[in-house]
């Protein structure tokens, strides 16, 4: 009998205590998509629904150790990095990232700051750490507001999301996904820049929820798995939103202001 192969996403990303969201929401994506979840977390977070109260920036040493130790044994197929602290941060996992020397999907959430308002790093660093880690063309998965800060946009400037997606790719040489641009109060679009470097933009009817902890990890997570699996850019673009989409409408009821989603189907 043929033993299927398990496709193997290595998560770079801070923890969450209520599994909603970072490394959580990473395992709990490979895992309904049948893939295995390696990790490397970059911080401990206290948090829940309301606020984050605490975050503990892991050290360099411990990082580059939980790196080390999984590319020493897994042929991981693609990597999904999430949350990073700092600008020194973003420097060790640029050189951790160059030890892999097979060529593999490397898809990048660049959170600023937490729904509950919980900003984890300054503007200027924020830019800092991106601008670092776009050395390795990943793909990033921002959404309209953090493409806003990455841009250096006035918070008046008006917006023209295809002028956004050509100043990202000229400021950051790489490949972006700006998710729900917000420019429609009944659709979620996304724009993005196609393999032919043609923009392009993919609409779908919004799903009013209050569950929607996790959904920027889950997207850009399954995003990293469906290209590592072959699929194009635009068809992996569309699985992945199509996935989140059902993951929102299957979140439990806990009795939350802002819950997590339900990654069954």
């Amino acid at each position: 009998m043929e033993i299927k192969k398990t496709d193997l996403m290595l998560s770079i990303a801070g923890s969450d205590n209520t599994c909603g969201a970072g490394v959580q929401a990473d395992v709990k994506t490979c895992h309904s998509m049948q893939a295995y979840c390696l990790n490397c977390i970059t911080a401990i977070t206290s948090q829940n629904s309301k606020n984050v109260h605490e975050v503990y920036e892991i050290p360099s040493q411990l990082i580059e150790s939980q790196f080390q130790s999984i590319i020493d044994e897994y042929r991981i197929d693609c990597v999904k990095v999430g949350l990073i602290i700092s600008v020194t941060q973003a420097k060790l996992i640029l050189n951790l990232l160059r030890r892999i020397k097979r060529k593999i999907p490397i898809v990048v959430d660049p959170i600023y700051k937490s729904t509950t308002n919980k900003i984890f790093s300054t503007v200027i660093d924020y830019r800092k750490i991106n601008k670092i880690i776009s050395v390795i063309k990943p793909i990033f998965t921002p959404n309209l507001n953090e493409a806003r800060i990455l841009l250096n946009m006035d918070d008046q400037a008006s917006i023209n999301v295809k002028e956004m997606i050509n100043n990202f790719f000229k400021t950051y040489n790489a490949t972006v996904v700006i998710t729900d641009s917000g420019m429609n109060d009944n659709c979620c679009d996304d724009y993005f820049l196609d393999e032919e470097k043609k923009i392009r933009k993919l609409s779908s009817k919004k799903i009013i929820s209050k569950n929607t902890h996790g959904s920027g990890c889950t997207f850009s997570s399954a995003l990293a798995l469906n290209l590592a699996r072959g699929f194009s850019l635009s068809k992996s673009i569309l699985l992945s939103k199509q996935l989140t989409k059902k993951y929102i409408s299957n979140a439990p009821e806990l009795n939350l202001d802002y819950g997590p989603l339900g990654h069954w189907l």
